[in-house]
């Protein structure tokens, strides 16, 4: 399998996967927003990118998002920090190494990049696949969604 970097022209493809694995509509303001951020994060390539497979008729099988952000250095890792947003395989290209492949890459990124620490938040589906790439668990986080 090839993995590639993402493009701008990517956008609107890894928007509809993302509804399709959150089944969600792919349409109205949220799905407006995303493809809109992917697109231009995407086209500038500075502090965020994916890496992606691509499948048959212009679809993706599997791509893996993130972005690099600086925060307050700790004794082991500097401060600019790479965070894993998502990592997609279409149902039927699962457990084939795609997955695996564009997260690996995304990795590679961000130590390319000067990250000295990345994070991310896991499925079940998915924690297997983090641990093997390194990954360890970290039962400090918590969210907090802003009130209506």
């Amino acid at each position: 399998m090839d993995v590639r970097r993402a493009t701008g022209a990517d956008a609107l493809s890894i928007a509809r996967l993302r509804a399709q694995m959150i089944k969600a509509t792919p349409t109205g303001r949220w799905f407006e927003d995303l493809t809109a951020y992917l697109e231009d994060g995407l086209a500038r390539a500075e502090d965020i990118a994916g890496f992606v497979v691509d499948g048959p008729a212009d679809c993706l099988v599997s791509v893996a998002l993130g972005s690099i952000y600086e925060a307050p250095p700790g004794p082991t890792y500097s401060g600019r920090t790479g965070y894993v947003h998502l990592v997609l395989t279409a149902p039927g290209y699962r457990r084939q190494g795609n997955g695996r492949a564009v997260t690996a890459r995304l990795l590679t990124w961000f130590w390319d990049e000067g990250c000295g620490l990345v994070s991310l938040n896991t499925s079940v589906d998915g924690a297997h696949l983090y641990r093997s790439l390194g990954f360890e668990n970290n039962v400090r986080s918590m969210r907090l969604f802003k009130p209506e």
